[in-house]
């Protein structure tokens, strides 16, 4: 709804989205005010609540696959009889995902105003999709980086008769650490996509910084012998094949995860549309608009009048 603030308080308060043209005191009661006295602000104002909703539903993702990142980890490693050291639940919380969460959000909206829509509910089967395939995802590279490390010849179980955090560092502990702290920035980095709604990755600058030095010093962690391995707890790994075999699991897990997002995003609206016919919507002007789309207009005039 779109007015001047006077006699259309009433419609501006109570439509979904009222913008003001008019700067008087009376433009208070609607939600936007235009500093033109056009309706040219109408697509920037969609824009910008669409970009605003995808932007809450990509957050709400990553943190929920942070968590359930974080938990297949702490299972895995619960399973053996060890668990994350306290630096680094603190290295994981403080450094990789508050900072990745609080840059993700502030990439633009997009330049044009496109005609879908973005989801409308949380609990929707995209959200739901994407949420089970990137955590079924990240608990196989977990795997297969526990099971890989087993099966080496250099490999030294851990003391189960140790309890945790006294039987750091370990293999296991280290193996698991390192490929869950690269799967929170790919996961970061997969849920920021930005067409439609946003603008592209490459455009929020220091969203873009953050992962790649958060990524540089990752590699640093697992390349380069002694740095930080002393504060985080991690055993030193020196076959070096199988330190670049990890990071070929890292590579796996950043193309599956921008692979899955791009499949739901092209493949599963086309599959729902068929599976699920579309039904009538129960809004009164939909209803409206069939009736008269229904019937001729304007109707036809009886004879004698």
């Amino acid at each position: 709804m779109c007015g001047d603030g006077a006699n259309d308080c009433g419609a501006l308060k109570a439509a979904d989205v009222g913008i003001s043209l008019s700067q008087a005191e009376a433009s208070v009661v609607s939600p936007f005010t235009s500093s033109m006295a056009s309706i040219e602000c109408v697509p920037m104002v969609i824009r910008e609540g669409r970009c605003s909703l995808d932007t809450s539903f990509s957050v709400f993702k990553y943190m929920a696959l942070y968590s359930l990142t974080q938990f297949i980890s702490v299972l895995i490693l619960y399973t053996i009889n060890t668990n994350l050291g306290d630096v680094q639940f603190l290295a994981i919380d403080l450094v990789i995902t508050t900072t990745v969460a609080v840059l993700m959000s502030r990439t633009g909206p997009a330049l044009v105003l496109g005609r879908a829509r973005p989801p409308g509910a949380l609990l929707s089967v995209p959200v739901m999709s994407s949420l089970l395939l990137q955590v079924a995802l990240v608990a196989g590279v977990q795997l297969g980086g526990y099971f890989l490390a087993v099966a080496q010849p250099w490999f030294v179980p851990l003391n189960k008769t140790v309890p945790a955090p006294d039987n750091l560092p370990n293999y296991e502990n280290t193996v698991v650490f390192s490929l869950s702290s690269f799967q929170y920035l790919i996961l970061a980095a997969a849920v920021s996509k930005g067409a439609p709604f946003r603008r592209p990755l490459y455009t929020n600058v220091p969203f873009l910084a953050a992962l790649a030095l958060l990524g540089s010093i990752l590699v640093g962690l697992l390349l380069v012998p002694g740095l930080l391995q002393g504060p985080l707890a991690l055993r030193d790994i020196t076959d070096t094949c199988f330190k670049l075999l990890l990071l070929g699991l890292v590579a796996f897990n950043f193309v599956g995860a921008f692979m899955l997002e791009s499949a739901l995003d092209q493949c599963l609206p086309g599959c729902l549309r068929w599976l699920r016919p579309k039904r009538a919507s129960k809004k009164r002007f939909k209803q409206l608009e069939r009736e008269l789309a229904e019937q001729p207009w304007p109707p036809p005039t009886r004879p004698g009048r």
